[in-house]
């Protein structure tokens, strides 16, 4: 029986490589497809995108011009052709296709730009690798690349404009020098570290003022409850945004990896997958499944990746904060528009969560390593599940004889109505600077804008880690789950250092969450007044 269940594990390990080079050949067809789509919506044959002078500065596509002037259509006609002309022709849309991103949205029929450019200011990675410029333009190759170019060149053809990315260091300076210069070079730009100190400068538009509709699917809509808050008036404020053009805050979700061969060679017979699709993927199966495929290889009844063990899950200090946001609480919880600390309105929960989060740290074949080491354990088949953010797939993609899964971080019980993850602080989010003077034509970009991306180039990231990255179809399905469970908690994202109590309480083994509480709860709620105060006190 053992030596039949191993030819079994052969057999599939077989199969998954075939697999595995069957999908890396499809991505390939399909990143050269996608390449061809571009060609030809831009024109081969033509000049190439121009660049304005400095290096940092792309213009994607070829509009009709740069003056930044809009001309909408009236409606019941449809938009022409890219010289800022429209015809007259009365057009039925078809509200029960299903979109494909080729086409106008419905409602945005009859829009068109006039051959205005958009110029959006995007951090250039330098300082650290977290690179926004990439998301809004990429001259690479790969899939991810093609995706945006194709959406660009979408756009260009569709609404008669022009996307042009900035690449700075500092695209908040760039913001900040057209405000006090009474110019206007760009219309949108990224803020990193959760953009409180952005929110209360007065120095960005509210975006509920801009006409966009953030019940539509392409924008995130965690993100957008937890920071639409109320001023004194009442009136509802949203002073940066995260949609599907937003790659940066897909890739830096904290979740968990799969080392496939690891869990072939493993005891354990449950279909981790289904386990994830039937809401029976909980803290109790993660804890059991570690236990289950850690190998003492060293003999000294001890599990440690230096002595060559194998584990069953390695992470970074960091997971320990996925752990506590995996139960969907919140430190700071917004409700109807009103921050307030979460922990007091939840005491009972937030000390079951903790309990059990110590509980699960502390498994026996679980161990914390560094960034370099939790990476390498995972490429070497040295531990079956490993804790990070999803750019370490891509980090990863290069490695031969690597077959990786994913999946959400577990649920506290069957009953919990979400899985959670949360996003590292290096994601960006878009704010529109008040020196933009035609707010209602950039609402509109800002809606499109998020329309292309969720039906061109959120798919292609997908389909880049699900099959370049990882190696199945049901990867694919799991990343659907995790960015659709994206969470933006301000009491890490707007007051950071009330997050590491929480990850401190778990990695030292004291649950200390209500007295910690009981003692930062009046300061919290000044903090939280006094941010509102200056919110209340903009114009835009």
């Amino acid at each position: 029986g053992v030596h039949f269940l191993r030819f079994l594990r052969t057999v599939k390990n077989f199969q998954a490589k075939e697999i595995h080079f069957m999908k890396r050949f499809l991505a390939i067809v399909l990143s050269l497809s996608m390449i061809l789509v571009v060609c030809l919506m831009a024109g081969c044959g033509d000049d190439p995108a121009e660049t304005t002078g400095a290096s940092s500065t792309t213009n994607t596509t070829a509009g009709s011009g740069s003056d930044n002037t809009s001309g909408t259509d009236t409606p019941g006609e449809t938009t022409g052709g890219t010289d800022g002309t429209s015809d007259t022709t009365e057009s039925t849309p078809d509200t029960t296709a299903e979109p494909d991103g080729y086409s106008k949205p419905y409602g945005f029929e009859n829009v068109d730009f006039g051959g205005a450019t958009f110029t959006i200011a995007a951090d250039d990675g330098v300082a650290d690798g977290w690179e926004a410029a990439k998301e809004v333009y990429s001259d690479g190759t790969d899939t991810i690349s093609v995706a945006v170019r194709l959406r660009n060149d979408t756009m260009a053809k569709l609404y008669n404009c022009t996307i042009q990315v900035q690449a700075v260091s500092d695209p908040g300076s760039l913001a900040q020098a057209d405000i006090t210069g009474g110019q206007e070079n760009i219309q949108l730009y990224t803020v990193k570290y959760g953009g409180k100190a952005t929110a209360e400068a007065g120095q960005v538009y509210n975006l509920y003022n801009l006409g966009i509709n953030f019940e539509n699917t392409w924008w995130d809509q965690n993100f957008v409850d937890t920071y639409s808050i109320k001023k004194t008036d009442g009136t509802m404020t949203l002073y940066t945004i995260i949609g599907d053009f937003a790659l940066s805050s897909f890739s830096a979700t904290h979740a968990i990896m799969v080392n496939k061969t690891v869990l072939e060679n493993s005891p354990i017979t449950d279909n981790i997958y289904d386990l994830v699709r039937n809401k029976e993927w909980t803290m109790d199966k993660f804890v059991e499944m570690i236990i289950a495929s850690a190998q003492d290889t060293s003999g000294n009844s001890e599990y440690h990746y230096s002595e060559g063990d194998i584990l069953g899950w390695v992470r970074t200090a960091h997971a320990a904060h996925g752990l506590h946001v995996a139960s969907g609480l919140s430190i700071i919880e917004n409700n109807d528009g009103a921050l307030s600390l979460s922990v007091t309105n939840n005491a009972s929960a937030w000390n079951d969560v903790i309990d059990t989060a110590i509980t699960v740290w502390n498994t026996t074949g679980a161990e914390t390593l560094g960034y370099t080491d939790v990476q390498t354990a995972m490429e070497g088949a040295r531990t079956l599940f490993a804790s990070e953010v999803l750019d370490v797939l891509e980090r990863m993609k290069d490695t031969e004889g690597v077959s990786v899964g994913l999946v959400p971080y577990p649920l506290y019980s069957e009953t919990q109505e979400n899985y959670a993850h949360y996003v590292d602080n290096h994601f960006y989010a878009y704010a529109v600077p008040t020196s933009v003077s035609d707010i209602t034509r950039m609402g509109q970009f800002l809606e499109v804008y998020g329309f292309h991306s969720k039906y061109l180039v959120r798919p292609a990231w997908i389909e880049a880690y699900s099959y370049e990255y990882c190696n199945d179809a049901d990867s694919a399905e799991m990343l659907d789950i995790i960015l659709d469970t994206r969470t933006y908690d301000p009491g890490y994202l707007w007051w950071a250092g009330n997050e590491g109590y929480f990850s401190g309480f778990i990695t030292d083994g004291t649950n200390n969450v209500t007295r910690w509480a009981d003692r930062n709860a009046a300061t919290i709620a000044n903090d939280i007044q006094t941010t509102v105060e200056k919110i209340s006190s903009h114009e835009a």
